[in-house]
């Protein structure tokens, strides 16, 4: 995987250099038109574009830096720094349309009429294509390399389209109407780029914070698990992201009670390798369930047992099934909800409905949250 890593590092900088490169010239047109036509609209959009270029060199830095090896204090790499980057972008953003809506707010105080012309009205219209362009290109090369940096720059550039369009409209009113409606325009823009700012930092800061694996992952993870002869089933399966595209993880696997311990180590191997061929997954740990044996349980006992134990509120799933009928001894695992209050009391209630089933047992029950589809 090192290869894919550096080659999408080097695609993430390469869109990042051309961002720096037309957010320059844009923000340097807007700002001399701007400033000459007295549009606090077209100035705002400038500053606007010049954010956009601090972003861009932010998102250049933390692909170059999250491209960095794994180190001794940092074993897993340093992947997650893309998602820190990607709230610095936000950050930049937020701070761009909080600076706006006060230039606004000064103009609606103090107003001053703009003088819109021919070139102020191309500036704006060769602007809005140039956005129109660098926002799907953004989105289309940050949803292919998975990088929350990119494909934020791509929303925000698609946002500032919008603004240069309103602004378009907001001098076409001035010069048909003589309406002046730009500091007014202002602070509409300023709250368009500040919820934009506030919806990139909580989508990022939730990826930071650990979310719940997506279900297509999850299902073609197992379905690649259980491809494995002699495996029957792939549970608890959890993935820790340690940045866009790096995952490590561990599962537990159902296999033959009369496998032996060397049986399971090459097939333990076997399943690792397959997984981060596939998926670009590191198992770092195999748990296994065994089946069969002497422990096998009379069918309709199963029966009887799995209905009781999934008719108890919040229960998902039971799996790892395993008795011993000369010590009465009755083990499995639940997978319980995370609407679930009190998982402990849930759990509680299903070992007393596996007693009622099995009198005479002694039953163990491990639960887990659901971490996976």
């Amino acid at each position: 995987m090192p290869r894919q890593a550096e080659a999408r590092k080097k695609e993430i900088i390469r869109a990042g250099i051309i961002g720096i490169f037309m957010n320059i010239l844009l923000a340097a047109f807007k700002g001399v038109v701007g400033v000459l036509s007295h549009s606090i609209a077209v100035v705002l959009d400038a500053v606007n574009n010049a954010t956009d270029v601090l972003s861009s060199v932010i998102t250049v830095i933390g692909a170059r830096l999250a491209g960095r090896p794994a180190d001794r204090e940092h074993p897993l790499g340093h992947g997650r720094i893309e998602y820190l980057s990607a709230q610095i972008v936000a950050a930049v953003i937020l701070y761009a349309g909080i600076t706006s809506i006060v230039e606004s707010v000064k103009r609606i105080i103090h107003p001053v009429l703009p003088d819109f012309g021919a070139v102020t009205l191309a500036v704006i219209g060769v602007s809005m294509a140039v956005k129109l362009a660098l926002g799907l290109y953004y989105l289309k090369r940050g949803r292919a390399l998975n990088s929350d940096a990119l494909v934020n720059s791509g929303k925000d550039a698609l946002s500032d389209m919008v603004i240069s369009t309103a602004t378009l409209a907001a001098a076409a009113i001035f010069m048909l109407a003589k309406v002046n409606i730009e500091a007014w325009l202002g602070v509409v823009i300023a709250l368009v780029i500040i919820h934009a700012s506030i919806r990139m930092y909580r989508e990022t800061g939730s990826k930071i914070v650990g979310e719940r694996v997506d279900s297509e992952l999850s299902l073609a993870v197992k379905q690649t698990i259980c491809e494995t002869e002699g495996v029957s089933g792939a549970y608890d399966l959890i993935l820790n992201s340690y940045g866009p595209d790096r995952w490590v993880g561990s599962v537990n696997i159902e296999v033959p009670a009369d496998w032996t311990a060397d049986k399971i180590d090459i097939v333990s191997r076997e399943i690792s390798e397959r997984v981060a061929e596939r998926h670009g997954i590191k198992l770092s740990s195999l748990g296994v369930h065994t089946r069969g044996g002497h422990s096998v349980l009379p069918r309709e006992l199963r029966r009887q047992l799995k209905a009781a134990v999934l008719s108890e509120e919040y229960v998902t799933q039971l799996h790892g099934l395993g008795a011993d009928t000369e010590a009465k001894k009755l083990r499995f695992d639940i997978v319980i909800d995370f609407k679930a209050p009190d998982p402990a009391e849930v759990c509680r209630k299903v070992k007393q409905r596996a007693e009622a089933v099995m009198p005479g047992y002694e039953v163990s029950v491990q639960y887990d949250s659901d971490y996976s589809d």
